[in-house]
């Protein structure tokens, strides 16, 4: 793995092309250890819900999501009660959803909807789009209510190369430009502001969210957990990464490489010449397909279980029924056949390895290093 923070991703790929010419050595052999406990522990799981998932940003969604006024985005994923919604001006907020009368919830049903305003089932206040509260029943039965500090409790929100970002503890800033650590450019080279939103599922998995993550930054298991499903598209233990801040930047070599190295003058492609995949600390995943993009988002429950929310998005929307169903075909393959069927199986069986107390550690080698490197990243955040 590389320290980098000037380079693109078209630099990775290119020490991919020399390392398939032979030109660059494959990484030398190496035994590190993670300690079970760092998946187990309920204590450890409440710390890093502080300070990782409550005082970082989160990716929430994309801006295609919520695309008019009034769109919203209802969610309980960090353990809070939360709407992202686009309001009048076309600006993307995000509040608790909350009523600051009683405390009752606003809006019940987690998923995407539509809202005119926010109005409380309970007495009906109700609160408009911008988070203010507009309406109060009755609002001569209170006394000397200022109305203007109690509008919804807002949460810092910014859209950034078509990502939607929140930090979830109110009033604290929110710094993307040094959370990104200079990585921002690399989205908008895929063209990530541009794409749009096609489908999304929401899983509850029975495992530690680091396992998951795990299997994302492990270029071992490629040919061979995958061996029936994309692991054909892949040669052997043929990957590169680089570390911006804590987030971890990975290129694993596609087939269509070894083309490149017949040609005087290669030209290559990041979508066709390897699969990219940014791992944006602490629980973000995003993948470069070659047709389309994988955003997951990981989020602990409790030591051993994590809600893992998959959104496909593709370079424009479907502009035919064939091509809706060639989009759908292919989110059913990764979501289902891939994610679910590969990644998600082995982290749930490695949570019920770790539960029978066989090993007090995990051993990594030199083709899982990121995945340790991730690790160190946590240690040094906590």
């Amino acid at each position: 793995m590389t320290a980098s923070h000037h380079t693109g991703p078209e630099q990775l790929l290119l020490q991919l092309l020399r390392r398939a010419g032979g030109e660059v050595p494959p990484p030398g052999p190496c035994s590190l250890r993670v300690p079970t406990a760092v998946y187990t522990d309920p204590a450890r799981c409440e710390r890093e819900r502080d300070v990782l998932f409550l005082q970082l940003p989160q990716v929430i969604g994309h801006a295609s999501q919520i695309p008019e006024p009034g769109d919203a985005l209802v969610y309980d994923w960090l353990g809070l009660p939360l709407v992202t919604l686009r309001d009048k001006a076309g600006a993307v907020g995000t509040f608790m959803n909350v009523c600051r009368h009683r405390g009752m919830r606003l809006l019940q049903e987690e998923g995407q909807t539509h809202v005119r305003s926010l109005v409380c089932p309970y007495h009906q206040w109700t609160y408009g789009l911008d988070g203010q509260l507009r309406n109060i029943p009755r609002a001569e039965s209170f006394e000397a209510l200022d109305t203007a500090e109690l509008g919804l409790v807002r949460l810092p929100t910014e859209v950034r190369h078509g990502i939607i970002w929140v930090q979830a503890t109110p009033g604290q800033p929110m710094d993307l430009d040094e959370h990104l650590a200079g990585l921002g450019p690399d989205f908008d080279r895929f063209g990530l502001p541009d794409y749009r939103f096609c489908q999304q599922s929401i899983k509850a998995i029975d495992c530690n969210w680091k396992l998951i993550q795990d299997a994302f930054l492990d270029g071992y298991h490629v040919v061979r957990l995958h061996k029936n499903t994309v692991g054909p598209f892949f040669p052997d233990a043929l990957a590169e990464s680089s570390t911006h801040g804590r987030h971890i930047r990975s290129a694993v070599a596609r087939n269509e490489i070894f083309e490149a190295l017949e040609q005087a003058d290669p030209q290559l492609d990041l979508r066709l010449h390897a699969t990219f995949s940014y791992t944006l600390f602490p629980n973000v995943v995003l993948i470069f397909h070659p047709e389309y993009t994988s955003i997951i988002s990981l989020f602990p429950q409790s030591p051993d279980h994590t809600l893992f929310v998959h959104s496909m998005l593709t370079p424009r929307a479907p502009t035919s029924e064939q091509e809706r169903d060639h989009f759908a075909r292919s989110f059913a393959l990764i979501d289902e056949g891939v994610f679910e069927a590969e990644d998600i199986f082995v982290s749930v069986g490695t949570q019920k390895g770790l539960r029978s107390g066989a090993n007090k550690s995990l051993l990594f080698g030199s083709l899982e290093e990121p995945a340790v490197r991730f690790h160190q990243f946590i240690e040094e955040a906590l």
